[in-house]
């Protein structure tokens, strides 16, 4: 019940806070400034709306787009990720981000993931948090309105089919919630991240004297899997892994 009450209020919150944003003068204005080409003052602006706390899937998206119109690639895909990670079924992000892959000067070959591993994440990509948190509630509110059915109705096969209905419906509630917390999960983790240098090289060890395993270019998506001091040990989406300096890499 403190999770239902938790997404709930954060539900509410987010409706809230994307209503805000988009009635935000500054948003206005940096949406006229990127339709003005004024590509530097709108990604200024909608930096500064970000700054402020504002947490949004369309700003984030707007912040990509003026990136990359202002050919900084690297900062688009970081800015369209963490928009992905708000909205993670909407397919204009989706488009744009392989879109810039295609312009990037690496091209890493994806490792196939075993397939439900695949087949759970795109359940739990369907919807938002915000959407998995109020599907929760609607099933939470079917299933009292059958127990309080089950309570007044005295025919005894109705009673049975209202048992098994809100057996059925709290079972879906649970996992609504459940998807809830994954999807919020997934929202705020920090092992994956955008190399944002133009050129970096990977060493064998976390040490400017390891060996030079190979190079890659800025926008480029990893996991970190390890870190040492100011080094990370990062994994590409091809398997190979290596150390890298920190502050070669901005986390999504």
């Amino acid at each position: 019940m403190q999770n239902l009450r938790g997404y709930i209020i954060l539900a509410t919150v987010f409706i809230l806070t994307s209503t805000a944003v988009r009635g935000n003068d500054l948003f206005q204005k940096a949406n006229e400034a990127y339709n003005q080409k004024d590509y530097v003052n709108a990604i200024q602006q909608y930096e500064a709306l970000v700054k402020e706390g504002y947490e949004d899937g369309m700003l984030y998206y707007n912040l990509g787009n003026a990136c990359y119109k202002n050919n900084q690639l690297a900062k688009s895909l970081l800015w369209y990720e963490r928009a992905l990670r708000l909205n993670p079924n909407n397919e204009d992000i989706k488009h744009n981000i392989a879109f810039v892959n295609q312009q990037t000067i690496d091209k890493i070959e994806v490792q196939p993931e075993f397939f439900l591993k695949t087949w759970f994440s795109a359940v739990r990509d369907l919807f938002t948090v915000q959407m998995w948190a109020i599907i929760s509630i609607v099933f939470v509110v079917i299933g009292c309105i059958c127990i309080v059915l089950l309570l007044l109705l005295s025919s005894p096969r109705r009673r049975v089919s209202l048992f098994i209905s809100a057996c059925i419906v709290f079972v879906m509630a649970i996992l609504g919630i459940t998807f809830a917390c994954l999807q919020k999960s997934n929202v705020n983790r920090t092992d994956e991240a955008i190399i944002m240098q133009k050129i970096i090289t990977v060493k064998s060890t976390p040490d400017m004297s390891g060996t030079d395993l190979f190079t890659v270019h800025e926008g480029i998506k990893i996991l970190i899997t390890d870190k040492a001091g100011n080094w990370i040990e990062v994994r590409f989406s091809n398997g190979n892994k290596g150390w890298i300096k920190e502050d070669a890499v901005e986390i999504i």
